[in-house]
């Protein structure tokens, strides 16, 4: 329901707006405003996360940057993964390193779509999300939604 509701304000911002000829003063189109300030603000890692998350914002997120910064290749990988003792307490020690970069993963998840948010309603004059069926939403949903209600820096 959030995505839908997500992916209705990229729209009307891409392509509706544009329509109307709504444009700011510096005759730029809000889009292209907004798509520079995430281009500017947002890491590379930030952007990615928002397009899995938010798919519909594609066109309004831009294109990819390419990275400067290198991946390990597997033949680099394969030590860490094997350096593990297989020990009962070394197995619960990634666990829990596991859930605790999962739960550090959903925080910058839901800190990257306020920011987005914030973004996106700093350059318009009033945003309405309207997310129906509510209470069919998942916990992560409902989450996300709570985590962006209680944020005081989003404007309207």
């Amino acid at each position: 329901a959030f995505s839908d509701a997500m992916t209705r304000l990229a729209k009307f911002i891409t392509v509706d707006h544009n329509k109307m000829g709504k444009f700011s003063s510096g005759g730029q189109s809000i889009a292209t405003l907004i798509r520079n300030k995430i281009q500017n603000e947002f890491d590379e890692e930030d952007v990615e996360q928002l397009r899995r998350v938010l798919p519909g914002c594609a066109e309004l997120l831009g294109t990819r940057r390419h990275s400067l910064r290198c991946l390990p290749s597997k033949a680099d990988a394969a030590p860490l993964v094997r350096s593990g003792s297989g020990s009962k307490l070394g197995d619960v020690k990634r666990r829990m390193s596991l859930t605790l970069a999962g739960k550090e993963s959903i925080a910058q998840m839901h800190y990257a779509v306020r920011r987005f948010l914030k973004i996106v309603c700093s350059q318009l004059k009033g945003v309405v999300l309207f997310i129906d069926d509510l209470q069919w939403s998942d916990t992560a949903t409902l989450d996300l939604l709570k985590s962006i209600v209680l944020d005081g820096e989003i404007p309207s």
